[in-house]
């Protein structure tokens, strides 16, 4: 009889030890990196800033409306919990290692860490939602988390595993209406072989009874390689490694910045807003990738427009330069004179100064109301008809003038004697 019962006690003993997984490990084993590892395979994706307080963090290259744990990927249930299971190639390393926090001139920035863990985030339930939201640094585990509000994410538990989960997020602005209504969800879990403790959220059991459906759970696989994670059948394939200190090593990025400025207490995330700090990176990687040759594209633009400029400055010459030889005093006053100024100064004295001389100084403060390029076509014909249409433009021009009267009529008489009326005008005046 005692033989039968140690029997079936050391059977029942065996069948507990076949349920429980060995070895439970957080990182792969075997296969060790430093920080060195990180910064070598985050700087195409982000830029390093070296951080007074924090060291050297990682601020991603992402788009506008980015969320850690939200862009990009989704749920899982594994042997180790709630994973998170990436689309980045970038994934395996910030969504597993460290904390993430917010900061108004940089947005969302990662802070690396030695420790993997399914996801480092915190979690709060009920039966309507299920939320999450990013560890802080320096946040322990077990403690309820007191984030800014727009840090969660709810989603009904029905939505959980969905890839497309983000469909039935209805937004950050209801969050502080369903953080009342939600507890905190305190599942830790600590692993036996490196101690490492993590929140690994609701559990199967409290999905399946709202959704009344089993929660379909994945086993862990190791990758070989970094990259994205990948579901084949019922495992998840993940590259984990063991991060560890090596003693008088100084890993440092191959391109990093000094902090702008110091990254302070998390705030809250304005998703619809770009931080300055990408903004600043984005033009600074413009100038990078169309550098400007000295000597080509800067002298380019700059001696265009004085082309420009003397092309148009040699047409008026042309007609200048041809009726020199016949009536060289006519042309050159004309540049100088413009017709809108010589209208309002032309005073009576100085009709008769020129008449004298020749009968023609009245073409000269006439003519500028004549464009230049008509001026060579009418002259060498005759230069009695332009004359005749001078008087008609002269009561819209003269008004000013002490006798309209005179002018207006003139034209009829200049038709026999046009010559002949300069004078009368000069000995009336």
């Amino acid at each position: 009889m005692k033989k039968y019962l140690r029997l079936l006690v050391s059977s029942q003993i065996l069948i507990v030890l076949l349920l429980i997984p060995e070895s439970k490990v957080s990182a792969q084993v075997g296969v060790n990196v430093s920080f060195q590892t990180f910064y070598d395979d985050l700087s195409p994706y982000g830029t390093w800033v070296d951080d007074p307080q924090y060291g050297n963090v990682w601020v991603p290259n992402e788009r506008k409306g980015f969320r850690p744990y939200q862009t990009d990927g989704h749920w899982v249930m594994t042997d180790y919990g709630n994973t998170w299971v990436s689309d980045d190639p970038w994934g395996w390393a910030p969504y597993h290692y460290g904390r993430w926090t917010y900061d108004p001139y940089y947005g969302w920035l990662w802070v690396p860490g030695y420790e993997w863990a399914p996801a480092w985030v915190s979690w709060r339930y009920s039966d309507q939602y299920c939320g999450w939201a990013p560890l802080s640094p320096g946040i322990s585990i077990g403690v309820n988390y007191n984030c800014p509000n727009d840090w969660w994410v709810f989603v009904g538990p029905q939505y959980l595993y969905r890839p497309d989960y983000y469909h039935y997020w209805r937004g950050s602005r209801y969050n502080a209406s369903i953080i009342g209504r939600t507890r905190f969800e305190n599942n830790p879990y600590v692993d036996n072989s490196t101690h490492v403790r993590y929140n690994s959220g609701p559990r199967p059991q409290e999905i399946e009874r709202v959704t009344h459906q089993a929660v379909p759970t994945y086993k862990l696989a190791h990758a070989s390689q970094r990259g994205r994670s990948v579901i084949q059948g019922n495992s998840v394939a993940m590259y984990r490694p063991a991060v560890k200190q090596t003693p008088n090593a100084h890993p440092e990025p191959a391109h990093t910045m000094r902090a702008p400025q110091p990254i302070g207490r998390p705030q809250p995330a304005n998703a619809n807003k770009q931080a300055p700090f990408h903004a600043a990176m984005q033009q600074r990687q413009t100038q990078q990738n169309n550098p400007v040759k000295p000597g080509t594209n800067r002298q380019q633009p700059i001696s265009q427009p004085p082309n420009r400029q003397q092309q148009p400055q040699s047409r008026p010459q042309q007609p200048q330069n041809r009726p020199q030889q016949q009536q060289p005093n006519r042309q050159q006053q004309q540049p100088q004179n413009r017709p809108q100024q010589q209208q309002p100064n032309r005073p009576q004295q100085q009709q008769p100064q020129n008449r004298p001389q020749q009968q023609q100084p009245n073409r000269q403060q006439q003519q500028p109301q004549n464009r230049p390029q008509q001026q060579p076509q009418n002259r060498p014909q005759q230069e009695q008809p332009n004359r005749q249409q001078q008087p008609q433009n002269r009561p819209q021009q003269q008004q000013p003038m002490s006798q309209p009267q005179q002018q207006r009529q003139a034209p009829p008489q200049q038709h026999q004697a046009p010559r002949n009326e300069a004078p009368q005008e000069h000995e009336r005046r």
